[in-house]
Order: structure tokens, then sequence, then C-alpha cells
């Protein structure tokens, strides 16, 4: 399997030619770098279908846009489903729940239930006082008004795919569901890194629970400012080192073989 990150939480995963894209975004404000907007468009585009972790506007935002005319299947929980139709989709809707199983592409993908990260204090701070947030405070409201309207319902997924041999473990956001049993030990774990004021302390009890054998950390970049923050990854990256757990935040465009 490769697997390539193209920002937020934007990740293609591919076996023998056939490509799933989970939660496609091309990054907000809307009206900024059109051009880097469209390069990034025609590369989700290329996916054959489209696995939603929740239903937040930074993971579904732009589904509709990119692939509201095409056949490609788009599976997602009720509550995402539910909002893609009000924007206009329909037809290649797939829905999906956590204990399902599916096979696109020879991959095999199981649905498990997963928690969305509780936003503390320590992030709330960091986006009310950051620079951007001051001088730009009607981009915020914007993006809070956006967010109201895109709703997750405690509709949390994370996923495991097999392909090769292989297991790749992606999550949609950093919390796992405390009565879900999680396989371990997958030879890659794709691990939010944002949503709390010290990330690397809330994803220890994950990274203890799971026990992969590869770290990749996806949607730490500064992907919809001033909501967003650009968040630090070394020092996670090399305390994971030092207990034997090779981990690198990956990089955007870059494509890894799992």
């Amino acid at each position: 399997m490769k697997l390539s990150w193209y920002g937020t939480a934007a990740v293609m995963i591919e076996h023998n030619g056939y490509r799933i894209v989970f939660d496609p975004f091309l990054g907000m404000p809307l009206d900024e770098e059109p051009f880097r907007r469209e390069k990034l468009a025609a590369k989700l585009r290329c996916a054959d279908a489209v696995l939603v972790t929740h239903g937040h506007f930074d993971h579904i935002y732009d589904i509709p846009y990119l692939f509201n005319n095409s056949d490609k299947e788009i599976y997602a929980t009720a509550t995402p489903c539910k909002t893609l139709r009000e924007k206009g989709m329909g037809e290649n809707l797939r829905l999906i729940a956590p204990g399902d199983s599916f096979t696109p592409g020879g991959m095999k993908i199981t649905v498990y239930q997963g928690r969305h990260c509780k936003f503390d204090l320590g992030v709330v701070k960091k986006t009310l006082f950051k620079k951007d947030t001051v001088r730009h405070p009607d981009k915020l409201l914007k993006l809070w008004m956006i967010n109201k309207s895109y709703d997750e319902n405690g509709e949390i997924l994370f996923y495991e795919i097999e392909a090769d041999g292989k297991r790749v473990q992606l999550m949609g956001s950093m919390g796992m569901d405390t009565d879900t049993d999680y396989p371990i030990n997958a030879d890659a774990l794709v691990l939010p890194f944002q949503g709390t004021g010290d990330p690397s302390a809330s994803v220890k009890p994950i990274v203890e629970k799971l026990q992969p054998k590869a770290i990749y950390l996806d949607h730490y970049d500064d992907a919809f400012p001033p909501m967003s923050s650009q968040v630090e990854t070394n020092g996670f990256v090399t305390a994971m080192h030092k207990k034997g757990i090779p981990a690198v935040a990956m990089e955007y465009g870059k494509t890894y073989q799992i």
C-alpha cells in the first residue's frame, strides 16, 4: 500500500492502482490561493472512492465540489450523508456504520467507532489570542458559522485498511471509544495531531492502547486559519523514536510505502 497526505485530514491510500481518499478538503479561506486549490482538486478527483471519518466542515465541505458530477462512491455515516444530500448529492452516497466491512479495490475496510478530541482551554486560548484572529475576527466568525452547519453527531469513524498482508489504521479525530475493542499492532497508524492544547499528551494513551508499528501524523497543519494553527510535531516524533516506534509528520504530497 502507498500512503499520501494532501493537507488537513485528506489522506490517499493506493493499492494496485486503486485509490481511496479520506476526508478530501481543499483548505480555507476560499478566496485565497485559487491555483493551489485547483491543482489539489485535480489530484483528489483521481481517487476511485471517498471515505468520510465524520461530518465536520474540514472533512466534507469540498466533497460536493469535487465529486457532485461523479459516479465515484462516497462512504459515510448517516449525519454526513444527510449534510451532503442537503448540498445536492445523493446517488453516489453509501451509508456505513461501525461494524461494517467492505472491499473497494481489493482493500478490506473495517469500520470502528471513534471519538472526537475534546477541545480544551489551551486550544481555545491559542485560537482566540493568535495574531491572525485579533487582526481578522471576521474570518473566525465566518468559519464558526460554517462549522455550525456541519455536525458530526458523535459519528466519528476509525478505519482499518488491509491489503498485501499489511494493516493501516486511520483515525478521524484524536479520540477513541472506550467501549470498542480495537485491533492492535497495525503496521501503520495515521494519527490526527490537532485539537488540544497539548497533542503529544493527548495521543499518549492512544499510542499505548493501539501499539502501532509506525505512526504517520496528519491534520497538524494550519489549513483553515484562524480556527487552526500549525502544530509543532518534532517533540512527539523524537519521543516516539526513543521508544522504538518510527514516526513522521507526513509531508504534503509525499508518498510513503507501507
